[in-house]
């Protein structure tokens, strides 16, 4: 059976109808990290719009991108207070209607973080927050009075929660849910349903701030599709545990535990997440309902899905609250068990939308889970570094050998990128030399990072995607000078450094640079761009 044929009789048929069955290219950025002359010292949602433009242009048809929920004042996009609202951060201020002059001048005032050679979140958030108290003081009438707005409260019903859990964060100068006063900390729909009303209009403020972002990003996925581009997102497997999800669903977590994961050959001191694991018991009694929205809320604004950690579904790596990896434990711990939480669970998150899922299952996870994603249509995730004959010789396994249902990627927002890993592991760098029959040098060349980029574009996947950068790289000076600066994140690691990378010029010089369009017209010069 050909692979169209195989893909057709897969749970994920009516995704990869919509998606279609051929070779895919695209790229991947953290929309936090791009700016331009009008962006308020981050990257927004309309910024997008220029960068789909290019992609179409160079046949490109995929955009990835990292998680876009609001983390609150974490910048970690994996550590949402939110399993569906839009981080306000993103949204692009410039493009709202019938701004005074004096929030004009004051938007022009906020452009002095895009100075910065990193993202300055905490005064950027709180620079468009207090720029959207005074917009929508202005402008709320008109907007609540919108059919538009009043369609999208009625379609949403996490968004009452949401924004009260907001509001009382900020009463409660940030704290943990669970340090609230216990009226407010173990309220029930009734309770919260009279706080509604106590907080009406700091309610308000977080229900229209949703729906303009909402409208932005919708926006952006019309214009996407529009151009033959699929939007790739993220949804993270899991939630903060100072969440609106948590403290409204408490019984649908387990609080005891947080996940990470176990220490292995390549991590050996393993990794916490401080995250909450889950009651897959108490979820499946309300068939999955939790689940369920999520998925159904995504698909409105995603084409494509990248399904995080998806190894979580069969079994994750939990240990004590406070505790180190090493005293962690599967759950749950028996193989048949695993296997079959697994597959029910994927085909519940397959059943809840036309989204392609794509899993990100690095590492050695047991045969089952890549059997089941393979009968399910689901594709895994190559990165070559790690894709070896690990138990036989250690060898690179040829690109062309890649099953159909993966997507190749050189890097990702949690590893060193192609120049940071020749540098830190030498050894893997000369074996791969010798692997291409190339001469190992200590520094990888530009030849060698084209030609490693090359090999990931012609393999036997059937989506080829990489970080942005992977490519500014081959361009004199589109990156910054010191190539440790270009890494986005060193996961189980708590730093400043972690998720504040900005690219080094504006997004308009960037897509404007003809010689690296050349390089992509390089890269996809022979390979098959459509059906």
């Amino acid at each position: 059976m050909d692979i169209s044929n195989r893909l057709k009789a897969t749970l994920t048929a009516k995704a990869w109808e919509e998606v279609g069955i051929y070779n895919h290219h695209g790229i991947d950025l953290p929309l936090a990290s791009i700016w331009t002359t009008k962006s308020a010292g981050i990257g927004e949602f309309l910024d997008l719009l220029p960068v789909i433009d290019y992609c179409s242009t160079l046949k490109l048809d995929i955009l990835q991108l990292l998680p876009l929920n609001d983390s609150g004042l974490d910048q970690s996009p994996y550590n949402a207070i939110s399993s569906m609202a839009l981080h306000p951060i993103y949204l692009s201020l410039h493009a709202l209607p019938s701004p005074s002059t004096r929030l004009k001048r004051d938007l022009e005032f906020l452009g002095r973080f895009n100075q910065s050679k990193t993202i300055l979140y905490p005064q950027v958030l709180c620079g468009k927050l207090k720029w959207l108290h005074s917009y929508i003081e202005t402008n709320k009438t008109a907007i609540i009075e919108a059919p538009n707005y009043q369609s999208f409260i009625r379609k949403n019903e996490w968004l009452l929660d949401y924004a009260l859990f907001k509001v009382l964060k900020k009463k409660h100068n940030n704290k943990v849910w669970n340090e609230w006063d216990i009226e407010e900390k173990e309220s029930d729909s009734a309770q919260r349903s009279r706080l509604y009303h106590t907080y009406s209009s700091e309610v308000e403020f977080h229900l229209i701030v949703q729906y303009l972002c909402a409208m932005q990003l919708k926006r952006v996925s019309k214009y996407a599709r529009e151009r033959g581009v699929f939007l790739y997102g993220d949804i993270p497997i899991l939630v903060s545990p100072d969440s609106v999800d948590v403290w409204t669903h408490k019984k649908l977590f387990d609080l005891t535990h947080v996940a990470g994961s176990p220490p292995n050959p390549f991590d050996p001191n393993g990794q916490c997440w401080n995250l909450p694991t889950y009651n897959w018991q108490a979820m499946e009694e309300d068939n999955f309902r939790w689940w369920r929205k999520r998925i159904e809320h995504a698909s409105q604004y995603f084409h494509i899905y990248r399904l995080d950690h998806i190894l979580g579904f069969f079994r994750i790596w939990a240990m004590p609250s406070g505790a180190t990896p090493d005293r962690g434990h599967f759950i749950p711990s028996q193989p048949d068990t695993m296997k079959r939480q697994g597959r029910k669970l994927l085909k519940i998150l397959i059943e809840c939308s036309n989204m392609l899922p794509i899993g990100e299952d690095l590492g050695d996870p047991p045969p089952f889970v890549r059997e089941c994603m393979e009968e399910y249509g689901i594709p895994g995730t190559k990165i070559f570094r790690y894709y070896r004959r690990w138990k036989i010789d250690r060898s690179f396994i040829p690109y062309g050998e890649y099953s159909p249902i993966t997507i190749s990627s050189v890097s990702s927002h949690d590893l060193d990128t192609l120049p940071l890993w020749w540098k830190h592991c030498p050894e893997e760098a000369a074996d791969y030399a010798a692997f291409k029959g190339w001469s190992y040098y200590p520094r990888l060349t530009k030849k060698q990072h084209f030609n490693i980029l090359w090999d990931n574009h012609h393999s036997g996947s059937l989506f080829h995607v990489n970080l942005l950068q992977e490519y500014l790289s081959l361009v004199p000076d589109l990156t910054w000078e010191n190539s440790e600066d270009e890494r986005i994140n060193i996961p189980g690691t708590e730093s400043k450094f972690n998720w504040n990378y900005r690219y080094k010029y504006p997004l308009n010089l960037l897509l404007t640079d003809a010689r690296l369009k050349e390089v992509f017209r390089k890269l996809l010069k022979d390979v098959r761009l459509s059906p």
